[in-house]
């Protein structure tokens, strides 16, 4: 088992040598079933310092609830995201690694959202696979808890329920993997899990982890079935982990609310907040798709 390098460091901007590309994003999510919505909040940089910003909410329509982003924001040298400000986004890393504030205001959507992770974040590289180097140069996944309040569409939703977060760097190759499912879950006993399942030169992967006992522990194996809509919109997934220590991780997870990311190249990405078992336990997570859209449009069409 290798162990994390992970520093405070890693949770700020990391920058590359003139002449090399770079890239960083942070993510946020909150799942909330009894209101029948997902979000997710988004930003990026690059090596030049250009950045953009997204928060999702998506519900059971067609449309989202609210989408707001905004790319090609030039941002200065020295700012980095303990005190991140774009496009009307502020983030602020009390405590790299471990607390994160949030504020947004928007045009249909504003958000105030304390992150507290609940355990060392877990680097992919970490995994005994490593980190795919189409992937990023590395990331890491926590689960955490987050309070606040989210007023949108004409309500007022106070939340303190568990969340996810991600923060990756180095360039992406969107289109080496033929299909990827990312997930996430959480039940309310404290349990949380991550997982990046893909398809890549004809070869399945897998990383991630789930937590046992506050720590976590990676994933090496998986089994999976899905179920997707005529349109190709996930639908049900019922999948089972094997992990480092020679345990076992039964998830189920059904579809409740679902959004197509716009994206500018012939990839499709469609984020999906589900309702969730992990072994046996209710709770809530997310589940993002990636296919070739070419792809999608010839199943759908076949259908």
């Amino acid at each position: 088992m290798t162990v994390s390098t992970l520093t405070a460091q890693d949770d700020l901007r990391h920058r590359v040598p003139e002449g090399v590309k770079g890239r960083d994003s942070l993510f946020w999510n909150l799942i909330l079933p009894e209101e029948e919505l997902g979000l997710q909040v988004y930003t990026m940089v690059d090596h030049n310092g250009w950045a953009g910003r997204q928060l999702a909410v998506f519900g059971p329509g067609p449309e989202p609830v609210a989408l707001e982003m905004e790319h090609g924001i030039k941002v200065p040298d020295d700012q980095d995201f303990d005190a991140w400000r774009v496009g009307g986004l502020e983030i602020d890393l009390p405590e790299p690694l471990t607390r994160a504030e949030i504020r947004y205001a928007g045009d249909g959507v504003s958000l105030e959202y304390s992150y507290t992770g609940l355990h060392a974040p877990f680097s992919y590289t970490r995994n005994p696979v490593g980190c795919p180097q189409w992937m990023a140069i590395d990331r890491f996944e926590q689960t955490g808890r987050a309070t606040g309040t989210l007023q949108v569409d004409g309500r007022t939703i106070d939340f303190d329920t568990l969340v996810h977060r991600d923060h990756s760097w180095g360039r992406r190759n969107w289109r080496f993997p033929h299909h990827w499912k990312w997930l996430c879950a959480q039940t309310p006993d404290g349990v949380g899990l991550n997982a990046m399942l893909w398809i890549a030169r004809g070869e399945l992967g897998v990383n991630g982890y789930v937590l046992r006992d506050g720590e976590p522990v990676a994933f090496t194996g998986v089994r999976q079935s899905a179920s997707y809509d005529d349109d190709m919109t996930q639908r049900h997934l019922e999948v089972e982990f094997d992990d480092e220590r020679g345990g076992t991780t039964a998830m189920v997870m059904d579809r409740y609310a679902v959004v197509n990311m716009p994206f500018g190249t012939d990839t499709t990405v469609t984020e999906a907040a589900c309702t969730v078992t992990i072994d046996g336990v209710p709770g809530h997570g997310q589940w993002e798709c990636l296919w070739p859209t070419s792809y999608v449009q010839h199943l759908a069409a076949t259908e």
